[in-house]
């Protein structure tokens, strides 16, 4: 296994070998997305990530997709809203009510089993590029992989790096809201001023500190 950041266009993501072959508990799939990986979530852009949209056509083109998937648009955000076979959740639920989980790596909410993000592909994964994508996605690491750094103080080094990260998300998301509150703008009333305004902000990179990669022969 290799485990490792990479950086595209400043915005850093960890990058691990496993995950086009996943066999994660949680990458199970019970819908007709069968081979969609750990894409069960159903992401959430915030303003800083359209902003970094705004500022590209890639970006812009990117935008266009989100919306023009199953999403729902709030004031200073979207929510896009994924595949969820419902009469299958229910029927397994039926099935196995009275069976307790049997290991640590099994979900606590198996209805992820029946779920698929808007924007996976089956078989290949994310089809929207690493620089678009939430921290969410760009810093995920399931447990099997977790398991597998046998090296305590690096995968704290990883963890902790990522939650720096995540800081800083948030502090620049929520000096765009209050901009925006200034403006009296939302993007659920205003999408199109919106996504001009956040296109002429000033954007900062983000230092992502250098960590050292892990090997692990199979």
């Amino acid at each position: 296994m290799r485990l490792l950041v990479k950086v595209d266009d400043s915005i850093p993501r960890f990058d691990c070998d496993e995950c086009c072959k996943c066999t994660s508990k949680i990458a199970k799939s019970l819908c007709k997305f069968k081979n969609r990986g750990c894409c069960f979530y159903y992401p959430k852009f915030n303003l800083v990530d359209l902003q970094r949209m705004s500022k590209h056509s890639t970006g812009r083109s990117v935008l266009k997709r989100i919306i023009e998937t199953n999403s729902k648009i709030f004031n200073y955000y979207i929510q896009a809203i994924g595949y969820f076979d419902e009469d299958g959740y229910n029927k397994f639920k039926n099935l196995n009510n009275n069976i307790s989980k049997k290991d640590e790596y099994e979900p606590d909410d198996n209805s992820i089993y029946f779920k698929a993000c808007p924007f996976v592909i089956d078989g290949t994964g994310c089809s929207i590029p690493h620089k678009y994508r939430t921290p969410v996605c760009n810093f995920f690491l399931c447990k099997e992989v977790k398991n597998m750094v046998k090296s305590n103080k690096l995968l704290k080094d990883f963890e902790e790096a990522s939650k720096a990260y995540y800081r800083y998300y948030e502090w620049e998301n929520q000096n765009l809201i209050e901009l925006l509150e200034e403006k009296g703008l939302t993007l659920k009333d205003n999408f199109d001023k919106v996504i001009d305004f956040l296109s002429k902000i000033e954007s900062y990179e983000y230092e992502f500190p250098n960590l050292q990669d892990f090997y692990k022969d199979a």
